[in-house]
């Protein structure tokens, strides 16, 4: 729980992030009654979706490619299988992708 002084912060640097990104809100029930005018509007700002007058969610629009990118991320298998190549990386040594590019411009032209 914020003490007085904090919460004070908080609703100021809250009600000047709103205002100059100029958020939306949208309550759940209003996400339900109007789901495709809120995706639509989604697609070009960020909605917060709040319940109960708390922010809950946060709906942004993607794109294709956003998308392949946030799928990336968040898979653990990708995720894992990228760190064991930068260990790998890292206690054998490798070539940093400026010399890369350097050694391959040498060899093909």
């Amino acid at each position: 729980m914020l003490d007085r002084s904090n919460r004070l912060i908080y609703i100021v640097a809250t009600n000047i992030a709103t205002r100059r990104f100029m958020m939306r809100f949208a309550n759940v029930r209003e996400l339900k009654n109007k789901t495709s005018e809120i995706l639509k509007l989604a697609e070009k700002e960020e909605v917060v979706v709040t319940s109960r007058g708390k922010p809950t969610a946060i709906i942004k629009g993607v794109t294709e490619e956003d998308f392949e990118d946030y799928l990336l991320e968040n898979n653990p298998k990708f995720l894992a299988a990228l760190e064991k190549v930068r260990e790998e990386y890292l206690e054998l040594g490798g070539v940093s992708i400026d010399q890369y590019l350097k050694n391959r411009k040498s060899k093909h032209g």
